[in-house]
């Protein structure tokens, strides 16, 4: 099962992966716990892969949407700008955020951290990984 995700994200497609350096450090920088921020991203969120948000529901702070979408920037550490790769640092990751997701209206900020974190969280199933863990 997969749990990182390529999204559309700022000026291209990017990998967010939360692994553990970055769950720790997410954790530090919210103060809570993945669970618990799991919880509190998630809560308002609706639908089959939660994509339905119901902001008067919602239970997020600023920084669980900010630092979930650059710690998984860090964590995931490339993208696609243009048809080239690039490798996204922590600085260029900063960079990314300040840009592209600050001016972001906040139901589009919670709609890509809730994205990340119910694919780490749940997982998915990709049929390529699933090919190749059969010998395909």
């Amino acid at each position: 099962m997969r749990t990182a995700i390529d999204l559309q994200f700022a000026d291209g497609q990017y990998l967010f992966k939360l692994g553990l350096a970055q769950i720790r450090e997410l954790q530090d920088k919210t103060g809570a716990g993945i669970g618990a921020l799991y919880a509190r991203v998630l809560a308002g969120r609706m639908g089959d892969q939660m994509d339905e948000g119901y902001p008067l529901f919602a239970g997020f702070y600023i920084d669980d949407v900010r630092e979930t979408v650059r710690q998984a920037l860090i964590g995931g550490e490339s993208g696609l700008v243009d048809g080239a790769d690039v490798k996204v640092t922590s600085l260029r990751a900063g960079e990314l955020v300040e840009r592209y997701l600050d001016p972001m209206p906040l139901v589009e900020q919670w709609k890509l951290a809730a994205a990340i974190l119910f694919e780490l969280v749940e997982g998915y199933e990709d049929d390529e990984s699933d090919r190749d863990d059969q010998g395909d």
